[in-house]
């Protein structure tokens, strides 16, 4: 071995955003840290067997990237929040603020709109590209200047270079209505729609390791405590899928070698890489729903914005109809079936 060489372990997450609306897509971002890990610990702490009911450990990458990272949008240091989108999406004319600010702080490319950013974000074509409400292309960022961003870049990449860590993977799959609806009804679940998504980000995590140990946190949805079926069909490919715990709170398997898969309930505020994906996730489900309202709003100057939950999205779907009906539009391309 090149006594060069720094091993390196993958510490990754993967989050949904909009997984109850009437309107708009389901997204599930996902991302991944390459870890240097000269000693050894971290792998070992990845790959032991005893002591815990919970089985491997992940690092604290909030402590590691501290320096520019914090969990609260209120910083007097300016950090970077990172943090479920939940408590990130403020109140007031930029609810986004802080949701921008960190995806496109770690994504850390220069933007000039939506497009671009889905772009680097890898956000499927499949999901909105053939909603007519989809396609109007709209300025990014929208709550900061371009040099407020760029030091916000600066922010994490020193605090990656000092953590000895580099963002591996950030992206985020987008299921819109036309979409969500014909997967729908060849699965007949809703749940297994989102596990879907969840398992295609999951296979790009098992891709883009290589021989490296990984570990994989997933934000669980609804009361389930196996997942050894779906692991098997979706990501093993053959591999043995080894069940080291399930509980009602945490359910950890080793899939073939190395790759430890962990669906935990608040796994956003366990795991830093559930955060961001959590985070990237929302940005783009608001950033498509804010076209979606500029393209009805141009048809009906008067119509009140939506953010699609059951509720409103039921108003907004009375008040678009016209408008449906007109541009010839079928129900069931703009709103899920369930």
């Amino acid at each position: 071995m090149d006594p060069r060489y720094i091993p390196r372990v993958i510490y990754a997450g993967i989050d949904e955003a909009g997984y109850g609306p009437l309107l708009g897509p389901l997204c599930v971002g996902a991302s991944a840290f390459r870890l240097a890990d000269a000693d050894g610990s971290m792998a070992n702490d990845v790959l032991r067997e005893g002591g815990s009911p919970e089985g491997p450990r992940a690092p604290d990458l909030w402590k590691a990237l501290a320096s520019g990272v914090c969990r609260k949008p209120r910083d007097a240091r300016r950090r970077i929040a990172v943090a479920d989108s939940k408590k990130l999406k403020s109140a007031g004319s930029q609810p986004l603020i802080h949701l921008e600010r960190g995806v496109l702080a770690f994504a850390g490319t220069e933007l000039l709109d939506d497009a671009q950013l889905f772009a680097r974000l890898g956000v499927h074509a499949r999901a909105c590209a053939a909603s007519p409400w989809h396609a109007q292309v709209l300025p990014v960022p929208m709550a900061h200047t371009k040099d407020e961003i760029g030091i916000a870049r600066s922010v994490v990449a020193r605090a990656l270079e000092r953590a000895e860590a580099e963002v591996a993977h950030l992206g985020v799959s987008a299921l819109d209505a036309p979409a969500f609806n014909a997967l729908y009804r060849t699965l007949g679940n809703k749940a297994h729609v989102n596990l879907t998504l969840v398992f295609e980000a999951a296979r790009q995590i098992d891709l883009l390791r290589c021989n490296e140990p990984a570990f994989l946190a997933i934000d669980r949805q609804g009361g389930r405590a196996s997942y050894t079926t779906e692991l098997k069909e979706h990501l093993a490919r053959g591999a043995r899928v080894r069940t080291i715990s399930e509980s009602d709170e945490i359910s950890t398997y080793e899939v073939g070698d190395g790759l430890f898969v962990s669906f935990e309930v608040g796994a956003e505020d366990r795991h830093l890489p559930v955060a961001l994906a959590s985070m990237g996730a929302k940005l783009v489900r608001e950033l498509f729903m804010r076209r979606l309202n500029a393209y009805f709003a141009q048809r009906n100057p008067g119509l009140a914005p939506t953010a699609g939950y059951v509720e409103d999205g039921r108003r907004f779907l009375a008040e678009v109809k016209p408008i449906l009906l007109r541009e010839a539009i079928p129900e069931a391309d703009f709103a899920r079936v369930v």
